[in-house]
């Protein structure tokens, strides 16, 4: 696994293969979430090139779904995510429906944020989604903040998955909240997906450890370094790391290697092409985490081709349906720009 520009070993591997306990029906799910999370992402891409989405850029996740699919497939409806840019179908696996998640790249007025923002800058804490930023380090500061706020009232079995970037752990928030959930032992499991690049800047010049995964032991905390394209060994260690949490043995870090088959955004696509050498892309599509599962499944015998379509048309049908009715929702009026901005609850007025 690896090519020049890829850094990766075995860390701390899982000893149980958890997904041997899963059911054939959990099997069907976890690959139409892999299609969801890919149809999710072309049709953006296809909506803004055609003009159809006209506001904001368009974050792609091609090749990187078996770490949104892996990582949330084993939690518990009670547990805590902190997505970021690259993980908006996490957004719809742990609750949100299609319609929510497109009216907020709409910026549309029944958006979770009432159109006030796009993209991932959002959160609904019934459903413990964390508002994240793009500061994406930051996002495990506010993560030690929400576990801290759960042992203030009693609960410490609620794992909270904290995604972030490569890059991002050579900032300051990323070492300052790792340090302190390892101290105070919080149920957090930070997601590392090295996609090999932060924005342009290729791993080797971002992390000086072999591995994203080394950064655990400074903290005394378990760091597994997986293949971030394949959803079952991601599943798998996610579930290990949930049972540590929840043990109240602290913190885990999974560093997930994978790779950005796109530009940062749609306005990075030509300029990618530049920095990234073409050899690497096609290596690393031959790793393409969707045909990698449904070869899979088709070896264990439990399932036909006619039983993995690719791409199940429903879910095509689902996401259109979600694209058309963002476009035709209403957008948000001008006086509700200054609303929901202060907890006046609280006694803080404009």
């Amino acid at each position: 696994m690896g090519s020049t520009r890829t850094r990766r070993k075995n860390g701390q591997q899982t000893a149980i293969a958890y997904h041997e306990r899963l059911e054939k029906s959990d099997l069907l799910e976890i690959y139409r979430r892999l299609w969801f999370a890919r149809i999710f992402d072309e049709a953006l891409y296809d909506a803004k090139k055609k003009g159809r989405l006209r506001r904001g850029n368009v974050y792609g996740s091609r090749g990187q779904e078996a770490i949104q699919v892996g990582t949330t497939y084993p939690l518990r409806p009670d547990d805590f995510v902190s997505p970021i840019h690259r993980d908006m179908p996490v957004f719809v696996f742990r609750g949100m429906t299609p319609e929510q998640v497109m009216c907020q790249i709409w910026g549309k007025a029944n958006a979770p944020t009432r159109g006030k923002d796009s993209w991932s800058h959002m959160g609904d804490m019934s459903l413990g989604i964390v508002h994240s930023t793009s500061m994406l380090g930051s996002t495990i500061a506010v993560a030690c903040g929400v576990l801290w706020a759960q042992r203030l009232d009693g609960r410490r079995d609620r794992v909270l998955v904290a995604y972030t970037g490569e890059g991002a752990t050579a900032t300051g928030p990323f070492h300052e909240g790792l340090n302190f959930a390892a101290v105070h032992k919080l149920p957090l499991i930070v997601v590392v997906e090295n996609n090999q690049y932060a924005y342009s800047t290729p791993v080797e010049l971002e992390v000086p450890t072999e591995t994203v995964a080394d950064r655990a032991k400074g903290y005394g905390i378990p760091g597994y370094c997986i293949d971030g394209n394949d959803v079952l060994e991601v599943y798998n260690a996610t579930c290990a790391a949930l049972e540590h949490a929840r043990a109240g043995n602290g913190p885990v870090l999974i560093e997930c290697v994978t790779y950005r088959l796109q530009g940062h955004a749609d306005h990075d696509e030509t300029r990618a092409r530049q920095y990234r050498p073409v050899e690497e892309i096609e290596l690393w599509e031959k790793r393409d985490p969707l045909p990698r599962y449904r070869q899979y499944l088709l070896k264990t015998g439990l399932f036909s081709e006619a039983e993995l379509p690719e791409p199940p048309p429903d879910i095509v049908e689902r996401i259109q349906k979600a694209i058309e009715y963002a476009i035709s929702s209403p957008d948000p009026e001008p006086h509700t720009a200054l609303e929901d901005i202060y907890d006046e609850s609280a006694g803080v007025s404009r």
